[in-house]
C-alpha cells in the first residue's frame, strides 16, 4: 500500500512539473496555494533549494500576471494576483494536487508560523 501511495505521489509530482514547465514554478505555486503568500528565501528554505531559481521564477510569474508582489520592509512578498483571469481555476487545481501529497507534507506546507513564539510558551 505504501508503495502505491509513493508512486501516486511521484506521478502527481511529475504531472505538475510538466504542466507548469519547471520544478521551481510547481513548488512556488503549491507553496503560495497553501500559505497565500511567501517570499523567495522562505520558499527556497522550505524546499531546501537555492534562492536564485526561485527568485527568477517568481519574477517570471509576476511578469506574466499570475502573481503580484509587494514590499514589506526589505522583503518582497508574492501572492496570487486577484486580477488574474485563471486565479480560481489555478488555485482549485493546486488545492486538488495538495490532497495527493502525504499528510505530513500537507501539514508542513499549511503550517504558517510568521512570528516568534512567546517566551515560556510550551511547545
Amino acid at each position: 500500500m505504501n508503495y502505491k501511495i509513493n508512486h501516486l505521489y511521484q506521478d502527481i509530482f511529475e504531472m505538475l512539473a510538466a504542466l507548469f514547465g519547471s520544478l521551481s514554478s510547481e513548488r512556488i505555486l503549491l507553496f503560495l496555494a497553501a500559505r497565500q503568500e511567501g517570499y523567495a528565501r522562505e520558499i527556497a528554505r522550505y524546499y531546501g533549494t537555492s534562492v536564485t531559481p526561485i527568485q527568477k521564477q517568481l519574477e517570471k510569474l509576476a511578469a506574466a500576471g499570475i502573481l503580484f508582489c509587494r514590499d514589506v520592509g526589505r522583503t518582497r512578498l508574492y501572492a496570487f494576483d486577484p486580477r488574474c483571469p485563471f486565479k480560481a481555476e489555478l488555485e482549485a487545481l493546486l488545492h486538488k494536487a495538495l490532497t495527493f501529497y502525504p499528510a505530513a507534507e500537507q501539514e508542513a506546507l499549511l503550517l504558517n508560523r510568521r512570528r516568534p513564539r512567546r517566551p515560556g510558551k510550551p511547545l
